[in-house]
């Protein structure tokens, strides 16, 4: 539990440094950016819940906790952003990476957790 503590404090800092340059940059959609980031930081702490739980009672079944965390995440990227940035009709570079950006720092932090699994 103290290993997810890190984990998720890692995720307190870079999650807001990810926010503030992303708003920076695309100032215009602060609002939807908030909800991103929020949403985003929400999906990764449950993974990170999820795997370190699964690390201690479901070896075993890691990989497959892994996907289910990857594809809840795509599935909500899929039946709430993606209808959203599709409004226009077209999907800029800047609404991908509104939903991306937060994404990645979650799922680079998993995969450090289930890299350090495996030393």
């Amino acid at each position: 539990m103290k290993k997810n503590a890190f984990y998720i404090a890692l995720l307190f800092i870079l999650m807001p440094l990810g926010l503030f340059v992303q708003s920076e940059l695309n100032p215009t959609r602060i609002l939807f950016l908030w909800t991103s980031y929020g949403v985003n930081f929400a999906l990764a702490t449950i993974a990170l819940f999820l795997l370190g739980w699964g690390m201690h009672h479901k070896k075993e079944n890691l990989a497959i906790l892994y996907l289910i965390t990857v594809a809840l995440k795509l599935a909500v990227y899929f039946l709430y952003f993606h209808p959203k940035f599709e409004m226009d009709g077209v999907i800029m570079r800047s609404e991908f990476f509104i939903f991306f950006v937060p994404y990645a720092i979650g799922l680079f932090i998993e995969i450090v957790v289930l890299a350090r699994r495996y030393q």
